[in-house]
């Protein structure tokens, strides 16, 4: 049995719907692109998580100074001792253009010692700081030589001013720190 078919309708109907694989190859392309833009794109921080993660790299920052960076606050680390420090940021000024670096305003607190050194014998340095958040952070501490309540006034927003006097928000940074020192510094001897 055979069927003669209309070769004109097949033509007008295969030639009516060209349009259908450049649609068919653009929605492919939009997924893709789509995956990709929501796969990749970074976790959004909480504000909290934001301070959090910079006081995290204040602290190591400080850790990892070199004896010279810290001869220039008036500090002394010797080549034999390890310093240890944390810090706790207040606020986060994000940058006035968007090739500048945002601004954390806190304070820090470090204890240095050699092994074997007591948590409670160690030297401290403790004071407000501010930080441009660059990679790694560039870091402002008051220096000994010099007028604290003026350098605190000139680096610090006012309302943070008061603050920088008393330390610490959370009294529970220095207590970590103090429980850090003891078992890397204090029982390292």
């Amino acid at each position: 049995m055979s069927r003669d078919v209309d070769s004109s309708l097949v033509r007008r109907r295969r030639s009516g719907s060209w349009w259908l694989l450049p649609e068919a190859l653009a929605l492919a392309l939009l997924g893709v692109g789509f995956y990709y833009s929501t796969a990749v794109a970074a976790p959004t921080l909480t504000e909290g998580q934001a301070r959090a993660d910079a006081a995290a790299r204040i602290a190591v920052t400080i850790e990892q100074s070199t004896s010279d960076e810290h001869a220039a606050h008036g500090h002394e680390v010797n080549p034999d001792e390890r310093m240890l420090c944390t810090a706790e940021v207040w606020k986060i000024d994000e940058p006035a253009t968007a090739s500048g670096a945002a601004t954390a305003y806190g304070y820090y607190l470090c204890a240095t010692g050699t092994p074997g050194t007591p948590y409670m014998l160690s030297r401290m340095n403790a004071g407000p700081i501010v930080a441009q958040l660059t990679d790694p952070p560039q870091i402002t501490v008051t220096a000994l030589d010099e007028d604290f309540r003026s350098q605190v006034e000139a680096m610090m927003p006012a309302e943070f001013v008061e603050q920088s006097f008393k330390g610490f928000t959370d009294p529970g940074r220095a207590d970590t720190l103090r429980k850090r020192f003891e078992s890397q510094v204090s029982r390292a001897a």
